[in-house]
């Protein structure tokens, strides 16, 4: 196999960097400096033609979507590993964890983002950031009354906690750690000493 991700520090490729590692994958990681001008340019336009990250190549296979890439590497490298599948009794949950992590929750950080610190302050818009924070809230909320004192979302850590851990990393950096219960910001802290998570995350340019 010859995997590639091109990674920018603290984006979702950083859910790609931390599921090789957890997976145990060989695959060459290229980390380059975060630039949103630099990803509207043509030649990494021709790398991801929406001009966001992340980008991931098989051989000559492109993928750039988070949740996605990590799926395919644990079903097609790592024989299913952190994964799960119609045989597993929890299937439904670890399907409805991987979705939120992105479909659920990403959008509502997203904006909350944007308008709290991304855009220039002229585009920002306060009833946009209010709204914003009050629907994750709403996530949190959700993901705090299905979250146990200790251990992970399954019975133990599989992809579906990459995928909800990238966006709690979001909610904090966002300056928006106070919206998490307790069970969340222990979960959240559970995730961020592991070694993969360590790792991927002091990947630097």
């Amino acid at each position: 196999m010859s995997l590639k991700l091109i990674h920018f520090p603290m984006t979702r490729s950083l859910r790609v960097a931390w599921a090789l590692y957890e997976l145990g994958l060989d695959a060459e990681i290229e980390t380059r400096v975060f630039d949103r001008a630099k990803l509207k340019e043509p030649d990494y336009l021709k790398l991801n033609p929406l001009g966001k990250t992340p980008v991931f190549f098989d051989g000559d296979k492109r993928m750039i979507e988070s949740v996605a890439i990590i799926e395919y590497l644990a079903n097609k490298y790592a024989k299913g590993a952190l994964s799960r599948n119609a045989s597993h009794t929890d299937y439904v949950d670890y399907l409805q964890w991987m979705e939120f992590g992105e479909a659920g929750m990403g959008g509502y950080v997203g904006q909350l983002l944007g308008h709290s610190m991304l855009l220039p302050e002229e585009f920002r818009i306060e009833s946009m950031r209010v709204w914003a924070e009050g629907e994750m809230k709403n996530c949190l909320d959700f993901l705090e009354g299905n979250l146990e004192d200790d251990g992970f979302l399954l019975d133990e850590f599989s992809l579906a906690d990459i995928s909800v851990g990238y966006i709690l990393f979001l909610v904090k950096i966002s300056r928006n750690g106070k919206l998490m219960g307790e069970k969340t910001a222990a979960y959240f802290a559970r995730l961020t000493e592991r070694d993969a998570w360590k790792r991927a995350s002091a990947l630097k340019p």
